[in-house]
């Protein structure tokens, strides 16, 4: 009798065990889940930047920085979280910068969306960089930067005639920070539009 005892009781443990780990995995999941969706709010301040006017400048887009004639316009990169050639990154793609928070937030931005009363909603941190995809500053070519397929201007399908222009690629990465130290990284590769 002692030992069917024992033996439920233990039967007992590891059910209450099972139950409190699976609790906890929903629990971290469900976390996980929500800082994905908190990637979005990067999404939207990216193109937000993207759809400025300092950013479709054609001097902003062509600066190189120790030119005399960009004098002010690093720190315009630095206002709309874009750098105008691919940044060191990890063995994922992730720019090392955006990584390490204390250095991304000494230089950059970050979204912090707050409740009405001043907290944090949520405890989630968004933060986004725009990458042109080139090796260097200055123009895109196809030489030094990813590009897209060459479109004639306010055209939708692919020409390879005279006239038609290929868009520098840009990569968007976004980090969302959230509870239980929740950490999700999302990008996207994009390209502007031509007027």
């Amino acid at each position: 009798m002692l030992v069917v005892l024992v033996v439920m009781m233990l039967g007992g443990v590891s059910t209450l065990r099972s139950i409190d780990t699976s609790s906890i995995l929903s629990g971290n999941l469900a976390f996980k889940r929500d800082s994905v969706n908190r990637t979005t709010v990067g999404m939207n301040a990216a193109f937000k930047a993207m759809q400025s006017k300092d950013f479709t400048d054609g001097l902003l887009a062509n600066c190189v920085p120790t030119s005399p004639d960009c004098a002010g316009v690093v720190a315009k990169w630095v206002a709309m979280n874009y750098s105008p050639r691919l940044l060191e990154t990890d063995g994922n793609g992730i720019p090392l910068v955006l990584k390490d928070k204390t250095t991304f937030d000494a230089k950059f931005s970050t979204i912090k969306p707050n409740k009405a009363d001043g907290t944090l909603e949520g405890g989630n941190e968004t933060r986004f960089i725009i990458e042109r995809m080139c090796s260097d500053y200055g123009p895109s070519d196809e030489k030094k930067c990813s590009v897209s397929d060459r479109y004639e201007r306010g055209g939708s399908y692919r020409q390879d005639k005279p006239g038609s222009i290929s868009l520098p690629l840009y990569r968007i990465t976004i980090r969302s920070d959230g509870v239980r130290n929740t950490q999700t990284y999302v990008q996207a590769t994009v390209t502007t539009r031509v007027k």
